[in-house]
């Protein structure tokens, strides 16, 4: 066979034993489907511990997310009701101020028709008595 089929050979058997896989007997299956089954089972093992970490993060972050903004939402209801009721309250007064503006307005109307009634009176008067 030559040097370079036993340097590969040697290379080849450190590769597979830093993956785990002996053909000795001596640390677990001898078989390379039974170490293939073996690895393979302890890697799905390894990926389903990852994935539940990562959805229990992931949860995690939804549900301090989800109650940021619940809490937002009812800052921003309590906001708006008050602005509501403060312009509920400046609409009201507004339209009290308007009414008594033109109650005021209706008196001094009535006065300057009085004001020229009399005037046209006095008028008249003067004009009879010449």
């Amino acid at each position: 066979y030559g040097k370079q089929w036993y340097q590969r050979r040697v290379r080849g058997r450190g590769k597979l034993k830093q993956m785990g896989i002996t053909d000795d007997g001596s640390h677990g299956p001898v078989s390379l489907q039974e170490t293939y089954e073996q690895k393979r089972a302890e890697h799905l093992k390894e990926l389903k511990t990852i994935e539940n970490e990562m959805r229990s993060s992931y949860l995690q972050k939804v549900s301090r997310k989800d109650a940021e903004v619940k809490k937002k939402l009812n800052e921003m209801q309590v906001k708006y009701d008050g602005l509501r009721k403060a312009a509920n309250e400046e609409r009201d007064k507004l339209e009290e101020e308007k009414k008594k503006v033109n109650e005021e307005l209706a008196e001094v109307k009535k006065t300057i028709a009085e004001v020229q009634r009399l005037s046209a009176e006095q008028a008249n008067g003067k004009k009879g008595r010449k």
